[in-house]
């Protein structure tokens, strides 16, 4: 049946208290704004179906029904205010901390505030897609109330404001966020004022190639794509201060890094000497981020029904066709058709890695050398 603007706005209400945190007592006053926002001088309030509608269909059809509509205003009356929103975070901590990043994720996906693709693997490495949405910050304590913005369901990257400008901050500001909360956070030192975080590393699964030393705070170099150093120990106090030693030597020798903490086995914190990565094919961007292997590619969501199904890529999905070729047209099924776009996605994003290395292997090991 097709739908009027008197519908279409009640759908959106709808949509927005089973999705979006909406207060029913605040019904009558959203509907009115999005009247407003439509340009029409009064609506009704009634009870309508969305259906299996998604948010951007909604939207969609509300574009075709109100053209001059402004949707990013839509889409800010629905989605809560940053209180609303870290108040039931902090509810939801009591399940866990893993369950608290859930819901806010997938609330933020559902109110089109991050882009909401899945993120895609190889041995520990992250392809992951981002769009340029608005800031939308949450009040999230890590040592002082800082803001934490979502950006993308894939893998849970974030953005945390970042007001310091010294190196012992920056490692103590990451080593107190992955004690609260896990995952990676990283920031390239000297380089912007923002702290960019993610669920998973292949920081992580790398080998240690080389032992440097074995004390209180142990240093390993990594056998990583770009020279890599990790520092580990049982006080993380200790940990946090060679780490900032090294960080600091690091600079004042002009070797840019990355500094980087995470929380699996213990905290680690990582020094990975890497430049930015040139984006290129289909890895569109460059964040601390894609030094610990977490690479922001281009959305390939549209691919992965097509690899499954193992049909021919249509003229509109052209824009593929140079990793359709590369994995191949055969039926993989869901599972092997993430797998394959995965390993073909994060190959690009390291061969990227490893041509950018900020240092060679002797001039890192120097910097631990040097007391």
């Amino acid at each position: 049946m097709k739908s009027d603007l008197n519908t279409t706005l009640n759908k959106l209400v709808s949509y927005a208290f089973d999705n979006l945190l909406l207060d029913p007592l605040d019904s009558t006053y959203t509907l009115n704004r999005l009247a407003t926002a439509c340009g029409v001088s009064s609506v009704t309030e009634a009870d309508a179906d969305y259906g299996e509608l998604t948010f951007a269909e909604l939207l969609t059809e509300l574009k075709s029904l109100a053209p001059s509509v402004d949707l990013d205003e839509i889409k800010d009356i629905l989605f809560p205010m940053p209180r609303t929103v870290g108040t039931y975070f902090a509810e939801e901590q009591a399940k866990g901390v893993s369950k608290a990043f859930e819901f806010l994720f997938e609330l933020y996906a559902n109110g089109d505030r991050i882009n909401g693709s899945p993120a895609v693997f190889k041995n520990g490495f992250t392809c992951y897609a981002r769009d340029n949405k608005a800031a939308y910050p949450i009040s999230l304590d890590v040592a002082e109330p800082l803001g934490f913005t979502p950006l993308a369901l894939g893998d849970r990257v974030s953005a945390l404001e970042n007001p310091d400008i010294l190196s012992d901050d920056i490692v103590s500001r990451e080593v107190a966020f992955v004690s609260e909360y896990g995952g990676v956070i990283a920031t390239r030192i000297g380089a912007g004022t923002e702290y960019l975080c993610a669920w998973t590393s292949a920081l992580e699964n790398a080998p240690v190639k080389e032992q440097l030393s074995d004390g209180a705070v142990k240093t390993a170099l990594l056998d990583y794509p770009v020279p890599a150093l990790k520092f580990t120990g049982i006080a993380k106090n200790a940990v946090a201060r060679e780490a900032t030693r090294i960080v600091k030597a690091a600079a004042d020798a002009a070797l840019p890094c990355v500094v980087a903490a995470t929380k699996t086995d213990g905290i680690a914190v990582y020094a990975i000497f890497a430049k930015d990565i040139t984006p290129e094919g289909y890895i569109v961007g460059s964040d601390a981020l894609a030094a610990c292997g977490v690479f922001q590619a281009k959305d390939c969501t549209p691919l992965l029904s097509v690899l499954e199904k193992g049909t021919a890529l249509s003229t509109d999905l052209s824009e593929f066709r140079p990793i359709y070729d590369k994995i191949g047209g055969v039926k993989l099924g869901a599972e092997k058709a993430k797998a394959a776009l995965g390993e073909t996605l994060c190959d690009m994003g390291i061969a990227l890695l490893k041509a950018a290395p900020s240092a060679t292997e002797s001039q890192v090991k120097q910097l631990t050398e040097n007391k």
